[in-house]
């Protein structure tokens, strides 16, 4: 059971749908995985050009070392460096040029660096890359650099420091991250256009479709209605003469043939008012006066809630208003068969100028599959149903400028709602829009 509902509404509309934002999805996922591996190949490269240098600086530095102190200015500024510090394993200064800190800070670096025996810090405050090296075994000339009493050769855990201007590199990072996020973020908004788009494309698709079944119904109907009014009338001038000649025993099947042929004759006449204009001659109604004498029309009983004020004018055909009001009623009617005739009529006002026709009862609701063809042509649910009420209804309130729609009542049953616009508020719009 089931599977026949699944299959019943996996429509091959959802089926094209589903496949057409899959292969959306799929290719946006896509250039995001490739933006983001671009992305990090180009942080990457910057950073492996940065440690680039950095090592470069390092090798230099120790060859000025080596070579004395009169070559190491020559040689910082042609690496760009900013400072340079040479400290004991406590971070004490031996040797300062530069920008260096009288005091080397440990804390400032971690061992994220790929350069196994360098540590690098971005200290994006002062706009700096700073890098240490332990010391191990280097050779130079300690009378010409350093003073006091020390050895040629540097021991391990000597400090070497560097700082080099990073502004470029921060900003190259930066301009980098943001043009990604800019990328993702516009990249997601075109996703969301693309699926808005065929959302409304899959919707314009059903009007259009609807309109078309429509337009063929409309033909094929009149054509029908016209073709059945012929042989009905023959039919009803033969059966006014078989009632006054025939036997009273066979009286009770000729009325029969009778009750259906009106049957068919109101049908057809339904039909005819579905496809001909649903303006009709609108004029100003008392909604609560059309209501008040309608219902002492029917036997059940219908439970009247009195509204607080005492006129509710709309502009509306008024033999349509009535068969409007007259359908929902019979509607609510025949639902409540089965249970309970437990049916509510009100009408309301709202702040925005409409009105609101309630017509309530506790029947069977309305099946989930079957909501979005209530108000189709000739769909109905009845044994003894046209399928044309509704349909006739719901032309007719929204040639007036309202809606009608059809909704669960809490706890079991139906709610029909009709919302018009007042009289004076419809007048106001349509001159607004003639101007």
């Amino acid at each position: 059971m089931k599977r026949r509902k699944w299959s019943r509404e996996w429509t091959p509309e959802k089926k094209e749908l589903l496949i057409t934002t899959s292969i959306v999805t799929l290719f946006v996922v896509i250039t995001l995985v490739l933006l983001g591996f671009m992305s990090y190949l180009l942080i990457s490269s910057e950073s492996l050009r940065v440690e680039n240098a950095v090592e470069r600086a390092f090798n230099d530095v120790i060859i000025a070392l080596q070579q004395g102190e009169e070559t190491i200015p020559e040689t910082m500024q042609n690496r760009n460096v900013l400072g340079f510090g040479y400290y004991t394993p406590a971070g004490n200064p031996i040797y300062l040029w530069g920008d260096a800190y009288q005091r080397l800070p440990f804390s400032l670096f971690d061992d994220n660096s790929v350069l196994s025996d360098t540590l690098i810090s971005i200290n994006r405050d002062s706009g700096r890359i700073e890098c240490m090296r332990y010391a191990e075994d280097i050779k130079i000339n300690a009378e010409n650099i350093f003073s006091g009493n020390r050895n040629g050769v540097l021991g391990f855990p000597d400090v070497i420091f560097l700082s080099f201007d990073a502004s470029s590199f921060i900003e190259r990072m930066a301009l980098t991250r943001a043009v990604s996020l800019i990328a993702i973020i516009v990249i997601i908004i075109i996703y969301l256009l693309i699926l808005s788009i065929l959302r409304e494309n899959r919707k314009y698709r059903e009007t259009l479709r609807k309109q078309e079944n429509l337009v063929g119904l409309g033909e094929a109907a009149r054509t029908l209605t016209h073709e059945i009014k012929n042989p009905l009338s023959v039919i009803r001038i033969q059966l006014a003469i078989l009632k006054r000649e025939v036997d009273e025993s066979i009286l009770p099947d000729v009325l029969v043939i009778d009750n259906e042929t009106d049957r068919l004759t109101k049908l057809t006449d339904k039909v005819s008012e579905f496809l001909h204009n649903p303006i009709g001659h609108p004029e100003e109604v008392d909604l609560i006066s059309s209501m008040q004498d309608l219902l002492p029309l029917f036997k059940e009983n219908i439970k009247w809630v009195e509204p607080s004020f005492s006129s509710a004018p709309v502009l509306f055909d008024k033999m349509r208003l009535r068969s409007v009001l007259e359908n929902l009623l019979k509607n609510a009617i025949e639902a409540s068969e089965e249970g309970p005739v437990d049916i509510e009529a009100e009408i309301s006002a709202d702040k925005e100028g409409f009105y609101h026709v309630f017509i309530r009862d506790r029947g069977k609701g309305i099946r989930k599959e079957d909501e979005k063809r209530i108000f189709e042509p000739f769909f109905t649910t009845k044994i003894h149903g046209s399928g044309i009420g509704l349909s006739i209804s719901s032309r007719f309130v929204s040639a007036a400028g309202g809606t009608l729609r059809l909704y669960p009542r809490q706890d079991g049953g139906t709610i029909a709602e009709v919302r018009l616009p007042r009289s004076g508020r419809r007048k106001r719009n349509e001159g607004s829009y003639m101007r």
